[in-house]
């Protein structure tokens, strides 16, 4: 008999795996061996898989069916392959044409009763077969193809049993309409007009909302450093289709609960004491899981109390928040899993809080110690360092709707401006092409000439002042940055140390 073929995928964690579906029928015994590093779930499919083929109305084939699963050196785990098992049986029987079971990607597993049920990790699942196989049809049960159905390169049916799969892939009746799901209601409960006293501290938070700039904010315990931070996601544009699919996708690998597309930015406020591999990431049985720092892709990840994260925790950060992704070791390769998020640092001026009032019992060489708890290096990739202090007065800040339109106007702007080099936020640019690309007025590059010298500061730092000064242009609705956005940006990012004057 002939070698008959189908395609199914599994979700492997962060990723998807693409799985072709070997079945053969021979002369022998009747029975059906599973190869290809199947696990026991796998394994199990083919009583199954016989069981459902049967309760379908099919006939079981008579002889030895030997299915392969390639490619054959990659763990395979999960029930997933189920109804890609089952049509590739079907096809050697016979029961189906060839060309029948071949064509699609199939994801679900199989109940005793022919029933289609939804698997996890479909978001991810799909991603990777639209990536690899674009155009594909991909037959699942009603519950996950409402889940994919926004991603883009794929044709999803949904199917609630193996004989209605059978039926419309033959034509013998028409797909089912695909019930969308609608996206999550994420209304907050807060608003930046909450914040009283603080309005230069708003002014900050705009800023980092516009052009997605990393922010420290330091200040003594009770100033709002932890109700400022809340409220930034509030203030960012809602998620895109890709976005929400990736958010999704990160999400659906973490849980096993399917809460539907959120297009509210994340906001992650992981605890000082989370660990290395629980901020980054890393392989549980074999299965990579997102940390928190990946959870937090298109969002706020926010540290209340920074120093008192672990260093080996803060120092993670520093590949991330470079190049927006992060490498999560398995034992045989490393993925490179995305990780864009916005980063937001709350800190205490010294241990006790007090830093600089009579209050404080702190020694200088504690206080030393205490900042230098979070390195140089990652503060010198922190382009905001912002002072709180103790509310002054009664204003309040803007609310967040206004301000969030504010912000999608200048993002809207540094969108169209920076299009060519393939970005769309002002803290995205690289170094050289903001200097070559994208220089300030003359005017504006005597003032950073001056606050060089003066400060000793080195090409980074003016790189990241200049980034601060675009936003404030766009914010501002001006073409280029001039004297006035560049003296602004500069105050924003002071002070390289953790303010305890």
């Amino acid at each position: 008999m002939a070698v008959r073929v189908s395609y199914g995928a599994l979700n492997n964690g962060m990723v998807g795996q693409l799985v072709e579906v070997q079945a053969h029928l021979s002369n022998g015994l009747p029975g059906m061996t599973i190869v290809g590093l199947p696990d026991t779930a796998i394994s199990e499919s083919r009583d199954r898989v016989r069981s459902a083929i049967g309760n379908s109305g099919f006939t079981w084939p008579t002889g030895r069916i030997t299915v392969g699963l390639s490619p054959a050196f990659e763990h395979k785990r999960g029930s997933g392959l189920d109804l890609a098992i089952a049509m590739a049986v079907l096809a050697c029987a016979n029961s189906i044409p060839p060309a029948i079971a071949e064509g699609p990607v199939y994801l679900g597993e199989l109940g005793l009763d022919g029933s289609v049920r939804s698997v996890p990790g479909a978001i991810t699942t799909a991603l990777s077969v639209a990536r690899e196989q674009p155009g594909s049809i991909v037959l699942g049960c009603p519950e996950t193809i409402s889940q994919i159905a926004l991603v883009p390169g794929i044709e999803p049916i949904p199917v609630v049993n193996l004989s209605q799969a059978i039926q419309v892939l033959t034509g013998t009746r028409s797909a089912d309409p695909i019930q969308i799901l609608p996206d999550r209601d994420h209304s907050s409960a807060v608003d930046l007009s909450e914040v009283v006293g603080q309005r230069p501290a708003c002014r900050s938070l705009e800023i980092a909302a516009a052009g997605g700039h990393h922010v420290l904010l330091s200040g003594p315990p009770g100033v709002g450093k932890t109700m400022l931070a809340r409220r930034l996601p509030d203030l960012l544009p809602p998620l895109s289709d890709q976005q929400a699919l990736e958010v999704c996708a990160l999400r659906d690998s973490a849980v096993t609960t399917w809460a539907g597309i959120d297009r509210s930015p994340p906001f992650l406020a992981p605890h000082h004491s989370t660990t290395l591999v629980a901020m980054v990431g890393g392989s549980v049985g074999g299965m990579l899981r997102p940390g928190q720092i990946s959870l937090a892709h298109h969002g706020v990840l926010f540290l209340d109390e920074g120093p008192e994260f672990s260093r080996k925790a803060l120092e993670a950060l520093r590949q991330p928040l470079e190049s927006g992704t992060v490498s999560v070791a398995r034992a045989a390769f490393t993925e490179r899993v995305p990780a864009e998020f916005q980063l937001v640092v709350a800190a205490n001026p010294c241990p006790c809080g007090d830093a600089g009032a009579i209050t404080c019992h702190c020694s200088p060489n504690e206080i030393r110690r205490y900042q230098q708890r979070i390195s140089g290096p990652l503060l010198d990739r922190i382009d905001m360092h912002i002072r709180v202090g103790v509310p002054v007065g009664s204003a309040r800040g803007d609310r967040s709707e206004d301000v969030r339109d504010r912000v999608q106007r200048a993002r809207q702007l540094s969108a169209k401006r920076l299009a060519s080099v393939e970005v769309s936020l002002n803290s995205r640019v690289s170094g050289d092409q903001l200097r070559r690309r994208f220089p300030p007025d003359a005017a504006a590059v005597k003032v950073m000439d001056d606050w060089r010298q003066r400060n000793q500061l080195g090409m980074r730092a003016l790189d990241r002042i200049l980034r601060l000064a675009w936003t404030i242009s766009d914010l501002a609705g001006v073409d280029q940055p001039g004297e006035v956005e560049v003296a602004e940006a500069a105050a924003l990012r002071q002070d390289h140390r953790l303010d305890v004057s």
